[in-house]
């Protein structure tokens, strides 16, 4: 059975939704990115330290 039109403010609430949905998703990927470069540089700064 197909459903009844969206209306526009039901259509911009679910748009808005997705958008915070994706932005969410987004800002914890650039979050873990950024950790694991953080923890990268320790890791290899810790490793190639120069030898006296």
């Amino acid at each position: 059975m197909p459903r009844d039109p969206l209306s526009p403010e039901e259509l911009a609430e679910a748009a808005d939704k997705a958008a915070r949905e994706r932005l969410a998703a987004e800002m914890k990927r650039a979050l873990w990115a950024q950790q694991a470069s953080r923890s990268w540089a320790a890791h290899t700064a810790a490793a190639v330290q120069p030898s006296r």
